[in-house]
């Protein structure tokens, strides 16, 4: 079995304005042991085309700077690429992955591209927020997940890669608290503990 931990820096929190300039997946395969190997890393920057529509606190968490984005790829190249990672996979993991999932399908469709067959996905705010409302947390954000497991990751929190690893660190630390009660959720039936505002 394949599950691929994804995520994506975005310009902003709204898929109608904003856009993703980067973007993350570690694919690990799992015996039948349930041991796991990490299969391939994969991490992107995509080069915007409509900065000035950015929101300024988005961009001062993932980074964002014109020299840092300099050798950026075009979205339609990098986008191609995760669909075949995206397809390859049995299962996807992230922390309020339909922010990310939505961000995906909005951009294929502005570049009239077909979107990605999603598969079925894991969701670790979806556990989080079940130990917030049973008071074992107090939030269910990814820096207070880290922060309150000791999770270790090198590099930037808040960089497409680096928040790949903590969610799956973080995931790990999650099942030790509920063991297998956990829900897959699927892009046509997500997880959506914001509904209206649709953030991280």
């Amino acid at each position: 079995m394949i599950i691929t931990v994804l995520d994506t820096e975005t310009t902003g929190l709204s898929i109608d304005k904003h856009e993703i300039v980067e973007i993350a997946l570690i694919s690990y395969l799992y015996d039948r042991d349930g041991n796991r190997y990490v299969m391939r890393r994969y991490e992107e920057k995509i080069k915007p085309v409509n900065i000035h529509q950015a929101s300024p606190r988005a961009l001062e968490i993932n980074g964002y700077t014109e020299e840092g984005w300099a050798e950026a790829r075009p979205a339609a190249e990098v986008l191609a690429e995760v669909k075949g990672f995206v397809e390859d996979s049995d299962i996807l993991l992230g922390q309020n992955l339909i922010f990310d999932l939505r961000f995906i399908n909005e951009m294929c469709q502005r570049l009239d591209m077909d979107s990605p067959k999603f598969p079925a996905y894991l969701d670790s705010k979806s556990i989080a927020d079940r130990l917030v409302k049973a008071n074992w947390l107090e939030k269910s954000g990814m820096d207070y997940l880290v922060e309150h497991y000791g999770v270790e990751v090198k590099g930037r929190a808040h960089t497409a890669l680096v928040d790949c690893e903590r969610t799956m660190l973080v995931w790990d630390k999650l099942l030790e608290e509920v063991g297998d009660d956990y829900s897959l959720f699927t892009f046509e039936e997500p997880y959506e503990p914001y509904r209206k505002r649709k953030n991280k």
